[in-house]
């Protein structure tokens, strides 16, 4: 087994991680169906993801981790996309976690990373109840979306709480996944691989140090005292989960269109004289419109990256107008994105109704995205409008 200490020499570039992401391409593709099938991520790709060394590039450095920046993030998970979208999905809660673990006590990141193929996940919607107890808490609850639970160790569940009487608020608890139940209701038309089931657990101890107030979360307040010089954690937490949750769709429409294209030269348009799609006005427009649509909502996505590394290496304070254009671009990209994939799937005809179609599935996992509740258009337009309206976020999250 590799040991941390093994781990901690490998210093990869951006660069290099990006086309370990690219080099599995072609496995995930392969494996697309299967965890459609399944409703689970292939152990094979959990496997590849593992020796790429692609569920460590947010841990800490001490523990094996790349500390990536927020660019790095993006390309990666974006390449990762264009072999599966489920195991984009599920790479991309694992990294959000590990990253926000990276805030939480010392000792606690001791006792999670000590076990360097640890896997965690995480929700953030406060469904659960919890009391104070001797050295803890008792929480109980059931929360849904677990995305990536089937194959996790660890899991931060939010829960409300009094810590003082009369003052409820939310706090997220970490628990071993032993400690919980899952159930298996991920019955979904799109992103069925990510096994995102529902929870549930009752009178669960845990010890105070594994719980975080969302408010400290929210203000990016540190318990870890050796990752505070981090240019990593020094990104506010949710406009980083913001940009993650936006960097599936890009793969996707790329996927897309390279599946499209990889057809265009030896599928008629039927009814009509066209004997290859390639040789259609209305081809030459369809995917003329989709590679500039990809184009100018990747611009906008790498913008939102610029805007975190920045900050994170100068250290000056953000302006109010910025975290609402994060949430803002991811949403508008999303729109985007997603109206490439659907226009890719229209030019294929009938033929992209079949399960056993890939851009059909992409199709469906583009369209279980578009209703996320961060990547919803309508939400995050609403945020980055209001801000430039000189109005305050109708969000607890900025």
């Amino acid at each position: 087994m590799t040991t941390v200490t093994e781990l901690q020499s490998e210093t990869p570039s951006r660069q290099e991680l990006v086309q370990r992401a690219a080099d599995l391409v072609p496995l995930l593709r392969k494996n697309t169906r299967q965890a459609d099938q399944e409703r689970r991520i292939p152990q094979e790709n959990l496997e590849a993801l593992d020796g790429a060394g692609l569920l460590r590039m947010t841990r800490p450095r001490r523990f094996g981790g790349y500390e990536i920046d927020a660019l790095t993030k993006y390309e990666v998970l974006s390449e990762l996309a264009r072999g599966c979208g489920a195991t984009a999905w599920v790479t991309t809660i694992y990294t959000d976690v590990s990253f926000i673990l990276g805030k939480f006590p010392d000792e606690v990141q001791e006792e999670v990373f000590s076990n360097p193929h640890v896997r965690a996940t995480g929700t953030l919607i406060p469904t659960g109840h919890a009391a104070r107890v001797d050295g803890g808490f008792r929480v109980g609850g059931q929360w849904r979306f677990n995305t990536g639970s089937l194959h996790a160790q660890w899991v931060f569940e939010p829960a409300v709480v009094e810590l003082e009487p009369g003052q409820p608020e939310v706090c997220i608890f970490l628990m071993p996944w032993s400690d919980l139940k899952v159930i298996d209701d991920w019955n979904v038309s799109g992103l069925r691989g990510t096994g995102s089931n529902s929870a549930v657990g009752e009178d669960i101890f845990v010890p105070e140090n594994r719980v975080l107030r969302l408010l400290d979360v929210k203000e990016n307040r540190l318990k870890s005292q050796q990752n505070k010089a981090s240019h990593l954690y020094q990104i506010p937490t949710f406009p980083y989960i913001i940009t993650s949750g936006g960097s599936t769709l890009p793969g996707l429409a790329r996927a897309a269109l390279e599946l499209f294209m990889e057809r265009v030269h030896a599928r008629p348009i039927n009814y009509t004289h066209y004997e290859r799609r390639s040789d259609a006005p209305l081809t030459h427009m369809q995917v003329a419109e989709v590679s500039l649509k990809i184009a100018a909502a990747d611009h906008l996505m790498r913008e939102t990256s610029t805007i975190m590394d920045e900050h994170a290496a100068s250290g000056e304070p953000w302006r109010p107008d910025e975290l609402p254009r994060i949430w803002g671009i991811v949403s508008y990209t999303t729109r985007l994105f997603s109206e490439a994939v659907d226009t890719i799937r229209l030019a294929c005809g009938a033929s992209a109704l079949s399960d056993g179609d890939p851009i059909s599935l992409i199709a469906r996992d583009a369209a279980a995205l578009l209703t996320h509740a961060i990547m919803m258009p309508t939400t995050g337009l609403e945020h980055y409008g209001r801000s430039l309206c000189g109005l305050p976020p109708m969000t607890p999250l900025l």
